[in-house]
């Protein structure tokens, strides 16, 4: 799959681009912010040069279609607000979607209103049949954005994902391409 690295995605109020090396400065300073939550993996990078070797390899699977990755900026001003991700899962053309929003900016909607954009670009662009997300059950605040942009609460998993060696209880939604389509007529 083919999708240059110049594709800008757009909302009302957010541009989404290619992650950049130089990207990692402003990265490592949100992630060491003290509200910036422990239980996420990013968390456990302790460097600036940790956050590159990320973005790197989150370059490298876009160069391989398997990971499309961007970065999310206030359209107006350009401030980083965050990172979002769809990821090439194993079956018949399903993907996941991660993210994370800067601590500052929590509550305004950032978050939805990227998911929905990401998710638009993942059904039309990719041709994605299946979109897959999940959040630690104590992150309320990424599961209701899944829950706005349509998608539906599948299972809560006890080992969704690991930080700091140990098991996250993890609440898992998806939304199929029809559901996302039936949603858009709406």
């Amino acid at each position: 799959m083919d999708i240059p690295i110049h594709t800008i995605l757009k909302t009302r109020r957010l541009l989404l681009r290619y992650p950049r090396l130089d990207d990692a400065a402003q990265i490592f300073s949100v992630v060491r912010s003290p509200q910036f939550p422990e239980q996420l993996p990013l968390k456990e990078m302790n460097s600036e040069n940790e956050i590159k070797n990320w973005l790197k390899r989150l370059q490298e699977g876009w160069a391989t279609g398997q990971i499309f990755s961007w970065i999310v900026e206030d359209l107006d001003s350009g401030k980083l607000l965050g990172q979002m991700t769809l990821s090439k899962i194993g079956g018949d053309n399903r993907w996941a979607m991660a993210f994370w929003t800067h601590p500052d900016d929590w509550g305004k909607g950032f978050a939805t209103e990227g998911a929905e954009r990401l998710l638009a670009f993942g059904f039309e662009a990719i041709g994605a049949e299946q979109i897959l997300a999940g959040a630690g059950d104590w992150n309320k605040g990424s599961y209701r954005v899944m829950e706005k942009i349509g998608m539906i609460f599948r299972r809560v998993n006890p080992t969704g994902y690991y930080s700091k060696g140990e098991p996250i209880l993890t609440r898992e939604y998806d939304i199929s391409r029809e559901r996302w389509q039936k949603n858009c007529r709406k």
